[in-house]
């Protein structure tokens, strides 16, 4: 995230950047709101899911459900218009600078506005994927690097820490799948780069956290291989056969078993 100015200005800043990875935050050219200016818990979950939602009208209840889940309190109506209302109130010292900013609302029914060239983060994690996965077919190598480590760093930093509603759930996982899917794709650029030994430490990294994605084996035993390591190669297959049955009571599928017969076949 950007860092934020002492003085609580950001002059070279054109657009509004919204932030719901990691620490909420909202930045304009002039001024910027912080975590702790939102209203509360349930105003920090309002907010998060009218975000990750600002393309389609969020429903009164369903917005109820992303703040309380299945423990929607009696006589919720008020509460949540009250949030909104507070969400707005957050909102209004920006709009000096960001008149397009806020929160409509219509027959109970609710849209995040924002000017068409804001920065929200989530989706610049998500469009930096696409744009890697993009350049790597077209053998761009060094954009491909780029906005993978973009869409990496956003998506590390997680989704509302210490919540555990589905709708919650399911962002994480969705920024889990373009965490690992855009460093397999800077595992692979470095491969093509001829950067094997750099391959093959970042397989490992990724290993390490997602020790059930066979593609990181896959581009592990690849450069072991480039590295004329046929040991390294083994081994790989191994880890990747024994957390296979540890974790989820499965074998490799026939991709990953086919991809190992190639790669050791090369060793004679």
């Amino acid at each position: 995230m950007t860092d934020f100015p002492a003085n609580g200005r950001n002059d070279g800043m054109a657009f509004p950047r919204i932030y719901v990875c990691g620490r909420l935050a909202v930045e304009t050219d002039q001024r910027w709101i912080l975590e702790r200016d939102f209203p509360a818990r349930q105003g920090r979950l309002a907010w998060s899911y009218l975000v990750v939602f600002r393309q389609r009208t969020v429903g009164r209840l369903d917005l109820a459900e992303a703040m309380w889940g299945d423990d929607i309190p009696d006589g919720w109506d008020p509460t949540l218009y009250g949030v909104v209302s507070r969400l707005r109130s957050m909102l209004r010292p920006l709009h000096d600078h960001c008149p397009q900013l806020g929160i409509s609302s219509d027959g109970g029914r609710f849209n995040l506005l924002l000017p068409e060239d804001s920065f929200v983060d989530r989706e610049r994690a998500r469009a930096g994927l696409h744009n890697a996965e993009t350049a790597l077919r077209a053998g761009d190598l060094d954009t491909t690097l780029s906005e993978a480590r973009v869409a990496m760093e956003i998506a590390a930093r997680g989704f509302l820490e210490g919540e555990t509603l589905p709708w919650i759930e399911g962002q994480r996982r969705q920024l889990q799948g373009v965490r690992a899917h855009a460093w397999e794709c800077t595992i692979e650029a470095e491969l093509l780069r001829g950067n094997a030994q750099r391959a093959e430490r970042e397989a490992e990294d990724l290993i390490w956290i997602d020790p059930l994605n066979e593609k990181a084996y896959r581009l592990q035993m690849q450069a072991s291989a480039a590295l004329g390591n046929r040991a390294g190669v083994v081994r790989a297959m191994e880890r990747c056969r024994q957390a296979l049955r540890d974790y989820a009571a499965i074998e490799p599928s026939p991709e990953t078993e086919n991809a190992f017969s190639v790669l050791i076949g090369r060793f004679g």
